[in-house]
């Protein structure tokens, strides 16, 4: 019984009676941090290192994820705090702060995850919060700190 309803839910018919547009390919990135660095009080932060980016709707020279359709989305990121500083960021969206993690004092990682309902055009990415600067520690090749996203279901 169980096979059946799978075999259901994951058999295409060609047509599914959805007229929103569809993606030819599911919105989707994964990106690390290569080098610690000290964040400036309100510094949107680059996961420079791209994993995934499917669509290319990940700018890795400015951090910002793009949605190019309108749908829900699913967003995580982990950071470390440097050794002996502190650290704490936040998620945000179209200039709104949504979640954020506050690790504490060195090497301590923070992770945060969330569902978003998107707009096309609507932006995303993690800025550092708060009056202070961050330290941020990562290294080229442990990737400690990251930033992912992917489209879960496109809406009209």
């Amino acid at each position: 019984m169980v096979e059946n309803i799978l075999e259901k839910l994951f058999k295409s018919t060609g047509s599914d009676n959805c007229s929103h547009q569809k993606p030819k390919e599911i919105p989707a990135f994964s990106a690390s941090m290569t080098n610690a660095k000290v964040l400036g009080a309100t510094e949107i932060l680059q996961f420079d290192k791209v994993w995934t980016n499917n669509g290319k709707d990940y700018d890795q020279n400015t951090g910002i994820f793009k949605a190019p359709f309108k749908g829900v989305y699913q967003f995580s990121f982990t950071v470390m705090s440097s050794n002996g500083k502190k650290l704490r960021v936040f998620l945000w969206h179209n200039g709104n702060r949504l979640v954020g993690v506050y690790p504490g004092i060195g090497y301590n990682e923070g992770t945060a995850n969330i569902v978003l309902n998107l707009k096309k055009g609507d932006r995303v990415y993690v800025k550092c919060g708060g009056s202070d600067h961050g330290y941020i520690h990562t290294a080229n090749g442990y990737w400690y700190s990251m930033f992912s996203g992917y489209l879960i279901h496109a809406t009209k």
